[in-house]
């Protein structure tokens, strides 16, 4: 698209916003930057982008800022009912997000974008450490803290973009298509944003609608979602289980099995740092993408087994008196709870802290696992 000398608005300060805004200053658009907050880092952020040029508006949205635009950028953050969007749809702008403006803007297609409601971010990490074992150029960006759209305008030819990518990323893409998209697994999150579980799965499900014949669906066969996305994607798919040993990428045991291009163990998933269901499932969909891209078996494990575990998502952070204590404060839905849950299967030995949003989520398939292996139950927030 050509937007040399065109009015284009970004919504919102955040850091997704601050680079769309760059971005487009540095393709020639007229940038205007609308955010709703007034505080001090809003304030500060604003004060830098107007140094460079750009035209900002703090402390809400007006419909006389967002007016005469040629295209909207949201931050994915931003409600679908926010005044922007709202001006954007009746009068006929485009809208879309930061992975869509960046991949029309740059090209790039060398994707490896990740979505899922658990595991993204740890999955995203892990597979962008398993190219570097692999001597291969990648850069790790999206939703996991630095954009796509500040990296891309550094990505070579042969670098390998590791997305990680949000629903609400989703909701706002047209030609965007990676040449492989993983997806993790589909359960209740966002249902405050969301009026149904199908309105937040059709959103992850946007993800492979543009993939073609020679791009690649990493699937979990677990999930009643997942296998949908697989029966509409016109991509080739290798599917990972932790039930399924028939093809594709499963659990024997505690042993990581490959079928692609034949039989192969990979690793076991006592010879790595990561602990739990769910970490086992991000394990199997990296072996996937790694084995797709013609990486062995050998520095597939040697990748699995050197991996630092993130902050927040599983983490071991002591040994005390007999007792580990694990932060998962990253765990912010009642699924991954109980993948939490269920990789301590003592009954009555955990002490379980939970607080933060429901999220219009439903608490009530936690109950009879809480009663099984909780010991005691604090409720912060």
């Amino acid at each position: 698209m050509d937007l040399k000398g065109k009015k284009v608005v970004v919504v919102g300060l955040g850091v997704t916003g601050r680079d769309t805004a760059r971005f487009l200053r540095d393709r020639g658009a007229q940038v205007w930057v609308t955010e709703s907050r007034d505080e001090e880092q809003a304030r500060a952020a604003a004060d830098e982008l107007r140094a460079l040029g750009i035209r900002v508006e703090i402390g809400g949205h007006t419909e006389e800022f967002c007016r005469g635009a040629a295209l909207v950028v949201p931050s994915p953050g931003v409600p679908p009912e926010a005044l922007p969007l709202r001006v954007a749809t009746a009068g006929g702008v485009p809208v879309v997000s930061e992975i869509e403006l960046a991949f029309q803007e740059t090209g790039h297609r060398r994707i490896i974008a990740i979505t899922g409601t658990n595991g993204k971010t740890t999955t995203t990490a892990l597979v962008g450490h398993l190219l570097s074992e692999a001597g291969m150029s990648a850069a790790v960006c999206g939703n996991i803290g630095n954009t796509f759209i500040a990296e891309a305008t550094r990505l070579t030819a042969e670098t390998w973009a590791v997305i990680e990518v949000s629903s609400f990323q989703l909701e706002h893409i047209d030609r965007f298509s990676p040449r492989i998209g993983v997806c993790l697994n589909v359960t209740p999150d966002h249902l405050d944003r969301y009026q149904s579980m199908e309105e937040y799965f059709r959103a992850k499900a946007r993800l492979f609608a543009r993939q073609e014949a020679t791009d690649w669906a990493v699937l979990n066969k677990d999930s009643d979602y997942c296998r949908r996305i697989w029966s509409g994607t016109k991509a080739r798919v290798v599917g990972f289980s932790r039930r399924d040993t028939e093809d594709g990428v499963f659990l024997s045991g505690t042993t990581i099995v490959s079928c692609v291009n034949g039989p192969r163990e990979i690793a076991d998933l006592s010879e790595t740092r990561l602990i739990g269901a769910g970490n086992a499932e991000n394990m199997l969909a990296c072996a996937a993408v790694g084995l797709i891209l013609g990486i062995s078996p050998a520095t597939i494990r040697r990748a699995l087994q050197t991996f630092q575990p993130l902050a927040h998502r599983m983490e071991v952070v002591r040994h005390l008196d007999g007792v580990a204590y694990v932060n998962d404060s990253k765990s912010t839905t009642p699924d991954s709870v109980r993948n939490a849950l269920e990789s301590f299967p003592q009954a009555g030995k955990v002490v379980l802290i939970l607080g933060g949003r429901g999220k219009g989520c439903s608490f009530e398939g936690l109950a009879a696992l809480v009663t099984e292996r909780v010991k005691c139950l604090i409720l912060i927030g």
